[in-house]
């Protein structure tokens, strides 16, 4: 019994030696560190308007994406005291290469000026063929017929694209409120 005792410990001893010498052998661990390069950092997004009419310092401003027509007036300086801010949208979204144009009071804003009601409405007395043709129902021989008729006589009412036998009374429900007159 004494023995078999002995016996074990010697197995058990020279087990512990072979893995102490195994484990000697073995390379050590290295840790290896991962270096991302940092991000660069990208320019936000801006938006470039051109601020016109009743503002303190008129001209183009650069101002960050999602701003809108306020920032832009505010940055233009702010409005004159004879602005008409009634017709303007200041809650707008600004668009790059839009132009902001705020009226003194009785003028009415030029076509394509983002935040008034002149941004979507066409003057049928001032209107190329082609702006005519993006409205509903206007194809390019109604277009045409328009501009001959406007040239003969400006139109002196929005009722006279049918009046004047222009436009059906179908197209004209259908694009009455899309037009002015200046």
């Amino acid at each position: 019994m004494h023995r078999a005792l002995l016996v074990v410990i010697v197995v058990a001893l020279g087990l512990g030696a072979a893995y102490a010498v195994v484990r000697s052998r073995a390379p050590a661990v290295i840790p290896v560190a991962v270096v991302e390069p940092s991000p660069t950092p990208t320019a936000a997004p801006s938006v470039v308007v051109d601020v016109a009419g009743a503002v303190a310092r008129p001209g183009v401003v650069r101002l960050p994406f999602g701003t809108r027509v306020a920032d832009a007036i505010a940055a233009a300086g702010g409005v004159t005291p004879d602005a008409d801010l009634a017709s303007t949208n200041r809650a707008a979204l600004l668009r790059d290469g839009a132009r902001i144009y705020v009226p003194h009071f009785g003028e009415t804003p030029p076509a394509g000026s983002l935040g008034s009601d002149a941004e979507t409405k066409v003057d049928i007395n001032h209107a190329t063929a082609a702006e005519l043709e993006q409205l509903p129902g206007i194809g390019p021989s109604t277009a045409g017929r328009i501009l001959r008729s406007r040239d003969q006589r400006p139109f002196a009412k929005i009722d006279d694209l049918q009046n004047r036998g222009l436009v059906t009374a179908r197209v004209y429900a259908d694009i009455r409120d899309l037009l002015t007159l200046r």
